[in-house]
């Protein structure tokens, strides 16, 4: 089965909230939202615990992206610190909110290799994966495939990171029009297909039970993404993926990234259905 939705409240939500934001996907007939911590985790406690009440009442599964102001690659220890801060406060919110994955953009090169920086990140993420442990939270982080050139995530990058610490902790969150403006330029079912038969070859079947899928229309330079668009601009195409997920059985969530939220959310749902 695969879920959709947005990629933070609907727009058509009558408040920017994240209750109102579960509640009006639920209205509209989707089965997931990604709680967006764009800017910085703001949210209580007591009111993540309400939202999980809720979702879990909706049957809207929660998913959680952590705020942008990371980079786990960093030689810096001040940003270090504070990239560690972002994302253990999207644990712990998570942990309350039953929301996974946590959803995270690694990191930028800064001139350093793949190999140099994958060093770091490793050491980031275990010391991420020992504070959720030690306080017993439920966690699920995110790597997600990126955009630009300079940004830490291919791919190979993010499936190596899986395999080294089980998809148990730590899954690849699969954005297509990022690989389709960095990466490859996607047309068919097979190059969909190819993609997730490589995560499936080194991540297993379980992975493809588990999906994290990212989706929207892009525009894009020769230094990769430049901003979202919307899902009739075909780039990449939408068709070919849905019929892949469904031909295949695959499981998961898609969260519509999309600046038209759920109203192309609900276009990538209705396509999946007539399949």
């Amino acid at each position: 089965m695969i879920r959709f939705g947005p990629a933070g409240v609907p727009l058509s939500s009558p408040s920017p909230s994240t209750k109102d934001g579960i509640i009006t996907c639920a209205k509209l007939g989707l089965k997931a939202m990604e709680v967006e911590f764009v800017h910085g985790v703001k949210i209580q406690l007591s009111a993540a615990k309400e939202c999980y009440s809720i979702a879990r009442d909706l049957d809207i599964k929660l998913s959680i992206h952590a705020p942008y102001y990371i980079n786990l690659c960093s030689p810096k220890q001040y940003v270090l610190k504070n990239s560690f801060r972002h994302i253990s406060q999207s644990i712990e919110v998570g942990h309350y909110l039953k929301a996974k994955p946590i959803v995270i953009h690694s990191g930028f090169y800064l001139n350093q290799s793949s190999e140099t920086c994958t060093k770091l990140i490793k050491q980031q993420y275990k010391n991420l994966i020992d504070y959720a442990k030690n306080n017993n939270f439920e966690f699920l982080l995110g790597p997600e495939l990126t955009g630009k050139n300079s940004a830490y995530g291919t791919l190979e990058e993010l499936t190596e990171l899986a395999s080294f610490f089980g998809i148990e902790q730590l899954i690849p969150v699969l954005d297509f029009a990022h690989y389709h403006a960095r990466i490859s330029r996607l047309k068919t079912k097979d190059d969909y297909k190819k993609i997730l038969d490589f995560c499936e070859k080194k991540l297993g079947q379980e992975f493809s039970k588990n999906l994290h899928i990212h989706f929207s229309g892009i525009e894009y330079s020769d230094k990769g993404e430049k901003k979202h668009l919307p899902v009739s601009s075909n780039s990449p195409p939408y068709k070919p993926l849905l019929e892949v997920l469904k031909e295949g059985g695959y499981g998961g969530v898609v969260i519509c990234e999309s600046p038209l939220l759920e109203k192309d959310a609900l276009i990538l749902q209705k396509q999946y259905e007539k399949i």
